[in-house]
């Protein structure tokens, strides 16, 4: 007997395609290689990127934070965060939860997406292109150039293994949530 999908799982198909197609598109444009002098010739593979970096779920906007929560009581050794930014497009959209596990930096490899602390005193999670011998050098999906911050043992957060991406910003609908309350609270 054969399962047919359901329409989260057709959507979130559509979905990894697009963001596969978007990354071999960078890839073949070019845009994915390092800039810096260090860097210039690096490439992170799509193929890997898309092996070793979990696509984002699409969920309902307030269950994002929830599974996660739920992900990391299951799973030892696990955190979330939610990510800020257009770094890692197409692959995780802004205010996508991420999961995160513990790792040693001998058990990374090219495609992972890592978080670590950058030099700003906040996270950053981006793919692993390339291992150096200062560290491993990291980029967003999305840019165009590698990080000049390393990862390294000392600011190693973790690798990523699940994310969930919510169907509308958790911000705006807190906002229109408190917006509408208000509104009905004051009626006479």
């Amino acid at each position: 007997m054969q399962n047919k999908p359901n329409a989260r799982q057709s959507l979130a198909s559509i979905l990894l395609r697009t963001a596969l197609l978007g990354a071999i598109g960078l890839a073949a444009s070019g845009l994915t290689g390092c800039s810096t002098a260090n860097t210039s010739a690096m490439r992170y593979s799509p193929a890997a990127v898309a092996a070793l970096s979990p696509t984002a779920e699409v969920v309902p906007t307030f269950e994002a934070v929830r599974l996660a929560k739920q992900y990391v009581v299951e799973n030892p050794g696990c955190d979330y965060l939610v990510g800020s930014g257009s770094s890692m497009l197409p692959l995780y959209k802004d205010h996508t939860v991420v999961v995160t596990r513990q790792a040693k930096l001998a058990d990374l490899q090219a495609g992972m997406t890592a978080v670590y602390m950058g030099d700003a005193g906040r996270p950053v999670a981006h793919v692993l292109v390339q291992r150096t011998s200062d560290g491993w050098v990291a980029q967003g999906v999305g840019n165009a150039t590698c990080d000049a911050t390393r990862v390294t043992a000392d600011n190693l957060i973790g690798v990523v293994v699940k994310a969930y991406e919510p169907t509308s910003s958790p911000l705006a609908a807190l906002v229109n949530e408190a917006s509408a309350r208000s509104a009905v609270a004051s009626l006479p």
